[in-house]
């Protein structure tokens, strides 16, 4: 029967239609049943998960590397689905790098704004999910979800909505805070201000990142089980409500992919590409949050850089990101950032393609800080025990403040205000001289092995009279 649209009903006679292509056209997706069929048949050999790993930003590919090794290590059965939403080469050449190609099993192929993309993953995975459901009844295939970005909070709802199941959560439990003394800014001194971000008076401040505070925390409830990387993680998730016997503290799953770049070579060294770094000291600054891309953060960030260059004669190295780049044109500052490739202290670069490259320069003597509004690289540089100053109004890893002490929050106020705390801390080397790792070693083989012993008792969604020990539901 053909569906009759009353549209007088719905708007009324006066109203004014406005007609517009409501839905986009989207790209199909695509799929290796080869290896979803191997993979399910080897976890019903051996009665085991299958776990689904996905990844979609270019962190993704190396924070995923150490539980994709344990797994192969310790027979887990797994495919990697990966987003698509990033297809030039400089952004998926972690799938080389950790050769991933024979382990990608669907390519999701994802495009459009963040609406269009959390859109088209809803309706992909569902659609997966429901597939794998009917050919593969008999089979637990769990999603694996990292961190927090729109596949973290998208996967685990549409997971769940289709075939009432739930997922994991690595690097759950992300919560942003920020120092006390940032209401003190124009009241106390720099060196005050830097003291007092040490001595744990932080509070909650979780409106940014945006929008990856809003997909972790949604990501979560969306997961059956929850592994967050250190305690302060841990005792906000439980804060928030969720089982403490569900949430497993394992490390930063960045430390495995970072190890093994420290012991191999890249395929080209950094210095080889961009010979200009390997003379004196730099600064490295990549900044894409969508809140420092904001017409006046953005604008404080370009001009501050400027004068550091011209006017404080560092060597400052930006590392331009594609958001970036839109948001300089769009408010007409790449033009300053441009004029300063006449001068011998400034290097713009694109993302730079191979991890190894990254490693190899941070944890190099030419760097003497790291300028940043990344999440995942506070982390890094905890490890490898390099300053670094974090270009927001908060942070989701206020650890590596005031336990790690290594990092200091520099908040994009005004351009004067970020050059004196930039010159400040690179002056006083002596503020970074005890930095302690705090993200362990060997996470993804903790993160298996933990998953081995899940394996053997739980489900990966259980209703109300089962956690109340009532009776238990066959199907789910």
């Amino acid at each position: 029967m053909p569906i009759v649209m009353n549209y007088e009903a719905m708007f009324g006679s006066e109203s004014n239609m406005i007609v517009d292509k409501l839905i986009p056209e989207i790209l199909p997706v695509m799929m290796r049943e080869s290896i979803i069929k191997k993979v399910c048949n080897e976890a019903r050999k051996n009665k085991r998960w299958v776990l689904m790993f996905v990844v979609g930003t270019k962190p993704c590919f190396y924070k995923f590397y150490g539980s994709i090794t344990a797994a192969e290590k310790y027979k887990i059965p797994f495919f990697i689905v990966n987003a698509g939403q990033h297809y030039e080469e400089i952004l998926v050449y972690g799938i080389k790098e950790f050769n991933y190609e024979e382990k990608i099993a669907v390519n999701l192929c994802i495009r459009g704004d963040l609406s269009q993309k959390a859109a088209e993953i809803l309706l992909k995975i569902s659609w997966l999910a429901r597939y794998l459901k009917k050919n593969y009844p008999d089979v637990v295939i769990a999603p694996v979800v990292l961190g927090d970005t729109i596949l973290t909070s998208t996967v685990p709802q549409a997971w769940m909505f289709s075939i009432i199941q739930k997922g994991i959560h690595l690097e759950a439990g992300l919560r942003s805070m920020t120092p006390s003394v940032i209401k003190s800014i124009g009241k106390v001194s720099l060196e005050r201000f830097f003291s007092l971000q040490r001595n744990n008076d932080w509070i909650l401040l979780t409106t940014e990142p945006f929008p990856e505070q809003y997909d972790t925390y949604t990501a979560s409830a969306g997961c059956e089980f929850l592994f967050p990387p250190l305690e302060i993680n841990k005792e906000h998730l439980i804060r928030e409500g969720y089982d403490k016997n569900k949430v497993f503290t394992i490390g930063g799953v960045v430390v495995d992919a970072l190890n093994l770049k420290l012991k191999e070579k890249p395929k080209k060294s950094i210095f080889s590409i961009y010979p200009q770094l390997s003379k004196g000291e730099w600064i490295r600054i990549d900044i894409h949050r969508k809140e420092n891309l904001t017409r006046q953060r953005l604008s404080n960030i370009v001009f501050a850089i400027r004068d550091l260059v011209i006017k404080k004669k560092y060597n400052v190295n930006f590392v331009e990101m594609s958001a970036t780049k839109i948001a300089l044109n769009e408010f007409g500052l790449y033009r300053y950032l441009f004029d300063l490739t006449k001068y011998k202290n400034f290097l713009y670069t694109p993302v730079w393609k191979e991890y190894a490259n990254v490693i190899e320069f941070y944890k190099s003597k030419n760097c003497i800080l790291a300028l940043t509004d990344s999440g995942g690289l506070q982390e890094e540089l905890n490890m490898l025990k390099k300053p670094c100053a974090t270009i927001r109004f908060n942070t989701d890893r206020p650890e590596t403040v005031f336990d790690g002490e290594g990092n200091f929050i520099i908040p994009p106020i005004n351009k004067d205000f970020i050059i004196n705390c930039v010159s400040f801390l690179i002056e006083r080397k002596s503020l970074f001289s005890h930095i302690k790792p705090l993200y362990g070693k060997n996470v993804g083989e903790r993160f298996i092995k933990i998953v081995l012993q899940l394996m053997k008792k739980n489900k990966m969604f259980s209703w109300a009279q089962e956690q109340l020990n009532f009776w238990k539901e066959d199907g789910y």
